[in-house]
């Protein structure tokens, strides 16, 4: 990733956000009327316009990513929250915008926004232009997830680290390398028990639209660097502190959020959610 440059693939995820508001009538996995107004008006009318384009089998599959792990996430979060857990940490927090929507239980968490300083000045600019309004128990947070420590960052932030926190970090971890994503899972496995852990991970996938998504991003600046086999990742996320691993697999979603739905977006065809707890 360019370090001067906002991420491309945050905003280009929060297009196929948009579209499953837009174009999927009116049963939504995941109901984001501030994405609309994020990405702005411009925005919504190309979307409009190519609708049909939205619905390749590439592309759809995508949307049904992108919606899911974020409305998988946020159900996470909730049950968290009934638990005690009123900390919520964003890791490479992009265009998400759960903040700005956020329920009126959401009202009693702390909300910490961490990004890189490019991509996260960036969405303060669309949120000011959007109008959109900065609840009071929301912060932000400049890391830079390759390079910083993440103790020291977050020991300065409004974050309790004494206290259990739910971490989400979604569509971030493929654009790391190995030694970032493992000081990530050190860092979240060493807070306090209660912690709990949803993100998101790729397993190499072979194809011509896998190859072209990643020949695209790769010219974007953020190559797709680090994919995952299940097994070995169990036993890495157990030595960083974790004592349950969960991964989400394509049955269990479309049991929770598909079955009955009337849903224009199909179940995902691959596991890629995983949902640690400390």
């Amino acid at each position: 990733m360019n370090k001067d440059a906002a991420s491309s693939t945050a905003v280009g995820a929060a297009m196929l956000r948009a579209a499953h508001q837009v174009i999927d009538g009116e049963y939504k996995l995941l109901d984001d009327p501030i994405i609309l107004k994020l990405i702005g008006e411009d925005a919504v009318a190309h979307i409009c316009e190519r609708r049909n384009d939205f619905y390749f089998p590439g592309i759809l599959a995508m949307r049904t990513h992108i919606v899911l792990r974020s409305r998988y996430a946020e159900d996470c979060l909730k049950d968290a929250y009934d638990a005690g857990v009123d900390q919520f940490l964003i890791l490479g927090a992009g265009m998400d915008t759960f903040a700005y929507r956020q329920p009126e239980w959401a009202n009693g968490l702390m909300i910490v926004e961490a990004d890189h300083p490019a991509s996260q000045v960036n969405k303060l600019e669309h949120l000011t232009d959007a109008g959109i309004a900065i609840p009071e128990n929301v912060s932000f947070v400049k890391v830079d997830l390759e390079q910083d420590a993440l103790a020291e960052i977050f020991k300065n932030s409004k974050l309790n680290l004494n206290k259990p926190v739910f971490v989400a970090c979604l569509g971030v971890l493929v654009y790391l390398t190995k030694d970032a994503i493992a000081k990530i899972f050190k860092f979240v496995g060493g807070l306090p028990k209660g912690t709990e852990f949803v993100f998101t991970a790729s397993q190499k996938r072979t194809g011509p639209w896998s190859a072209k998504v990643a020949e695209r991003v790769a010219k974007a600046g953020e190559p797709w660097i680090s994919h995952f086999d299940f097994d070995e990742m169990e036993k890495q996320l157990k030595k960083s502190g974790f004592s349950q691993v969960i991964f989400v697999s394509p049955a269990e979603s479309k049991k929770r959020y598909f079955t009955g739905a009337k849903l224009r977006i199909p179940p995902p065809q691959r596991c890629s959610l995983v949902r640690v707890i400390v």
